[in-house]
């Protein structure tokens, strides 16, 4: 578009153009910082999936780092969108520019961004466009997700012509190019995540190619190259968790978003990030282009401002006539805070942060509250004191075992846990026999000996002889009465018979 202005913003400029939307970067004309992104719908024939990215944005407004959308308005026969302008780069960028990341840093980004999916899947919303050109990072390192232009809710009704499907084919999972309404979307999201992962440690993906087909093909077919055979810094067990998401089979993958970002944890340089809320602050009504301004919201911040002046200067003369008094000092294990009308005091219990490894796994139990079954890794933020941490496992040699700390504030205490499962003893080695019937050309009867060892029963007769090779001896004597041995040495498969000829002098 060539105007100046949409509705009530003036364009700054242009930032590009998709399937959907063109988008500019404008500002309020009576609000000249109030900075926001436009997407201005291009095709009205996508109308009813574009109003469904706006209410999408709306029922995610909790999660402050999630795009929040600040208007949505008519412009003549277009609809608009205004977006919160994010001050950054978006991560297709850092990488492009770095190569690749630091595994500290990706780890994060993704750990953030499985934060923000567990939000939205909670709310039965799915992006289906997990990428790093739908990632931001602001300039305070806050990770963003941007562009819900496809996301979708379980009750929503399918927008997408049968038999094509909707996505970035480089971070699509494979079921995601021919989707049935069994779909199950977090899968698809996890799968692009991990791909997501894999792009920041390698800077490529497991499948690079241009063509979107070939890409369909190579991932309904093929199992991705591990990301240690690109950068042989990746630990091993942070190339399982990349796998792991990147499974063909979609049972196969992380069931949720929160699971991946569990798994995680061990590989994070910097404790989690609490849970982010959107900035306070007041917000105006801006009115459809065209509507007069009231000035009722200008009149409400005016008197607002006045009600917090009388409020301080009353607080002022309640502190001067308030008397001091000594506050004893707090136990060590919190801080307390008060304030000077004699309320209550509020306790803020003093945390410090646990980290647990388990090799190969087991069930991780805090002050004998199991806190996460089957764990190969825990942590949190935990009080300040003493506490035992319990880890089974069943299958082990030694099948608990336990440690207790004395956790400090501020502190980080790393526990770890190595259980040694016994390796079943093989069975003993199976003694095969065979039956073998020992006899000769001789109308005699005689003794048999097998391995030198003497025999019960004379020849001919048939013996059960263990196999491998044997020596056989028989002895009997002739009508003149004189001993003749005859022996020989056999290897023993399989049931035989050994018939002992006539000597050449006989």
């Amino acid at each position: 578009m060539t105007q100046e202005y949409i509705g009530s913003y003036r364009i700054l400029e242009k930032k590009g153009e998709g399937g959907m939307a063109q988008v500019y970067l404008a500002v309020h004309q009576d609000v000249p910082n109030l900075k926001v992104i436009l997407k201005v719908l291009t095709d009205a024939r996508l109308a009813e999936r574009f109003k469904q990215e706006a209410d999408k944005l709306a029922l995610l407004d909790g999660h402050a780092n999630i795009c929040r959308i600040k208007h949505f308005f008519s412009h003549g026969d277009a609809i608009v969108i205004a977006m919160e302008y994010i001050d950054g780069l978006t991560l297709e960028d850092k990488i492009e520019a770095q190569g690749k990341l630091e595994i500290g840093e990706a780890v994060q980004i993704a750990y953030d961004v499985l934060d923000i999916l567990d939000f939205a899947h909670q709310k039965d919303i799915y992006h289906r466009d997990i990428k790093p050109g739908n990632i931001m990072i602001d300039r305070s390192g806050l990770t963003k997700v941007i562009d819900f232009g496809i996301a979708k809710g379980k009750t929503d009704p399918n927008l997408t012509i049968a038999g094509t499907a909707c996505g970035t084919p480089t971070y699509m999972a494979p079921e995601q190019f021919n989707p049935t309404e069994q779909a199950d979307y977090a899968l698809w999201d996890v799968y692009a995540v991990g791909t997501t992962l894999y792009k920041m440690l390698t800077g490529t993906v497991p499948f690079p190619d241009e063509n979107p087909f070939a890409i369909r093909d190579k991932k309904l077919f093929d199992d991705p190259p591990p990301p240690r055979t690109v950068n042989s810094d990746i630990p091993k067990a942070l190339e399982t968790v990349i796998l792991k998401a990147l499974a063909r089979d979609p049972q196969q993958r992380y069931a949720t978003a929160q699971q991946m970002r569990d798994d995680l944890l061990p590989f994070m340089t910097q404790p989690p990030r609490g849970p982010q809320t959107p900035p306070g602050g007041i917000t105006m009504e801006i009115p459809p282009a065209g509507q007069p301004r009231s000035k009722k919201p200008l009149l409400f911040v005016a008197g607002g401002v006045v009600l917090l002046a009388l409020l301080a200067v009353t607080y002022l003369f309640v502190l001067q006539d308030k008397p001091t008094t000594e506050v004893e000092p707090p136990a060590d294990h919190e801080v307390r805070t008060g304030d000077t009308s004699g309320s209550a005091d509020t306790v803020v219990p003093v945390l410090g942060l646990i980290k647990v490894m388990v090799d190969p796994s087991g069930d991780v139990y805090l002050d004998d509250s199991l806190v996460k079954g089957g764990a190969r890794a825990w942590m949190a933020r935990i009080d300040t004191g003493v506490h035992t941490v319990r880890v089974e496992n069943k299958k082990a040699t030694q099948k608990v075992l336990s440690r207790s700390f004395n956790l400090l504030a501020d502190s980080t205490q790393e526990l770890e846990f190595d259980f040694k499962i016994e390796k079943p003893k093989p069975p003993p080695p199976q003694i095969r026999t065979y039956k073998v019937a020992i006899g000769s050309e001789y109308r005699a009867r005689g003794k048999v000996f097998i391995d030198g060892v003497a025999q019960t029963r004379p020849a001919p007769a048939t013996y059960n002889i263990r196999e491998g090779k044997r020596s056989i001896r028989f002895e009997f004597e002739d009508n003149s009465g004189k001993t003749v041995v005859l022996d020989t040495s056999v290897s023993i498969v399989s049931d035989t018979r050994i018939t002992f000829p006539k000597r050449a002098e006989q």
